[in-house]
């Protein structure tokens, strides 16, 4: 299976894990979504999501596809620098890739420095 066999996500949040999957097949694939819902004591209501991010992880990883990839990310030139993050899974194939805002990637470096799922961190360090 292909890249582009794949369902297209018809979300604007998850356009980039789109072009993504177009470069090679994904075995997994998350996003971010704009809108949340969450429950307000009576119903659930939309809310704005969290900062924007999409990971993914590759049926079979290639360099050049990679290094394509981190060159777009990191020369951007918008209000906020992205990163391309690898989270190299220890006893499986592969590694899960997120592009995420600068300051979010920072959250969570931190938060598993101090072992904290990230939200706990950011209750602690800015209630």
């Amino acid at each position: 299976m292909t890249g582009s066999d794949v369902l297209q996500i018809q979300r604007p949040e998850a356009e980039l894990l789109n072009l993504v999957g177009e470069r090679g097949a994904l075995a997994w694939r998350r996003y971010c979504s704009r809108i949340a819902q969450t429950w307000n004591g009576r119903e659930f209501i939309d809310v704005p999501g969290d900062l924007p991010w999409v990971a993914f992880r590759f049926v079979q990883e290639d360099d050049a596809t990679l290094k394509r990839l981190e060159a777009a990310v990191s020369s951007y030139e918008g209000p906020e620098r992205w990163l391309l993050i690898a989270h190299v899974r220890d006893s499986l194939a592969g590694a899960n890739w997120m592009v995420c805002h600068e300051q979010s990637g920072l959250l969570n470096r931190q938060a598993a420095d101090a072992n904290l799922p990230v939200w706990q961190y950011l209750e602690r360090k800015d209630p």
